[in-house]
């Protein structure tokens, strides 16, 4: 009987051994490891979703006299104080 006729190989692939060790988990780390594969499931934002979730903090009027805070004629610091 030849060597290579002996030897078993198995491959496990990456999902099968995720799987394997998710069921040899105790059932109190069940919620982590959803919580974790939710997150890294989860579908990427777009660039609108991304910007939607900026906020910006300035003063009240910021928005109203944006080219006067880019001009240099207002500055953030004066309207802070």
């Amino acid at each position: 009987m030849m060597l290579s006729s002996c030897i078993i190989i198995y491959l496990m692939t990456v999902r099968e051994e995720i799987i394997q060790k998710v069921q040899e988990l105790p059932e109190s780390s069940l919620a982590e490891v959803h919580a974790f594969v939710e997150k890294v499931g989860s579908k990427q934002l777009t660039l609108m979703e991304r910007l939607r979730r900026i906020r910006i903090q300035g003063p009240p009027d910021f928005a109203r006299n944006i080219d006067l805070y880019l001009s240099g004629e207002k500055t953030i610091d004066e309207d802070l104080r």
